[in-house]
């Protein structure tokens, strides 16, 4: 009799299912960033007509580079994610083009990038991830990459309840969340973690994405009342690397 368990999620395991993922429809079609990624951009407190340096940390396909092309945005982007599938997509959608800095695949941290070397960093639903060695070894890499005065754009579930989202395989006994989220974060806990690591509060506001123009937030809002889930189910935060 196959035993019930809990997956211990390792970087094989992680790689495994967002390689699955980012080739298989329907989920191709509703990462968050290709939803949302407008929106995240257009709240990030970035500017999009300087010349900035952006890593988009955790950047999947690339949707988060799609959407900042048709805004016209400024910045050299370079992007890094652990699914090799992920980043051979984002190479060969953004090959050529002069603001693109390349996808990297890592296989683990401290990545090949120099000290000091972008003015902001994207973590577009990456933190609920990462278990507690990851975490801390992630916003350390962060920290190095970043210059003096760059900053992190993060966004999160807010008080995500991970239960609802708890899957269960009949053939192996494995119990997991669906999108392989560890954690649940709040405005507070998140901007204690990263103020515990060294970073500098810009602002962690939660946002339902979804509220766009006056019939979204309507039906934002309606949704909201419906489910009796009154909160905003994201957060969107900004973190700044001190000077030193």
């Amino acid at each position: 009799m196959t035993s019930e368990h809990r997956i211990e999620w390792d970087d094989t395991k992680v790689s495994r299912l967002w390689d699955y993922y980012s080739r298989t429809p329907p989920y191709a079609d509703i990462y968050f960033s290709k939803v949302f990624g407008e929106r995240i951009l257009r709240n990030s407190g970035l500017s999009f007509e300087r010349c900035i340096s952006v890593l988009d940390f955790g950047s999947g396909p690339g949707f988060i580079w799609e959407h900042a092309r048709k805004l016209g945005i400024r910045w050299d982007y370079a992007g890094l994610d652990f699914s090799s599938d992920s980043v051979r997509k984002l190479n060969e959608k953004a090959a050529g083009h002069p603001q693109f800095k390349g996808g990297i695949h890592v296989r683990q941290l401290p990545t090949e990038f120099p000290d000091n070397h972008f003015d902001a960093v994207l973590l577009i639903e990456v933190v609920e991830h990462l278990r507690d060695e990851h975490l801390s070894g992630t916003l350390e890499e962060i920290w190095r990459v970043l210059k003096p005065g760059g900053v992190v754009v993060i966004t999160t579930p807010n008080e995500e309840d991970l239960a609802l989202a708890t899957k269960f395989c009949p053939e192996c006994g494995a119990i997991f969340h669906e999108w392989q989220h560890v954690r649940s974060w709040s405005a507070t806990t998140l901007s204690d973690y990263l103020q515990s690591s060294g970073f500098a509060l810009r602002f962690a506001t939660p946002i339902d994405f979804s509220e766009y123009g006056l019939l979204g937030t309507l039906v934002a809002k309606a949704r909201r009342i419906v489910t009796g889930r009154h909160k905003r189910p994201h957060l969107i935060a900004s973190f700044e690397k001190s000077a030193v």
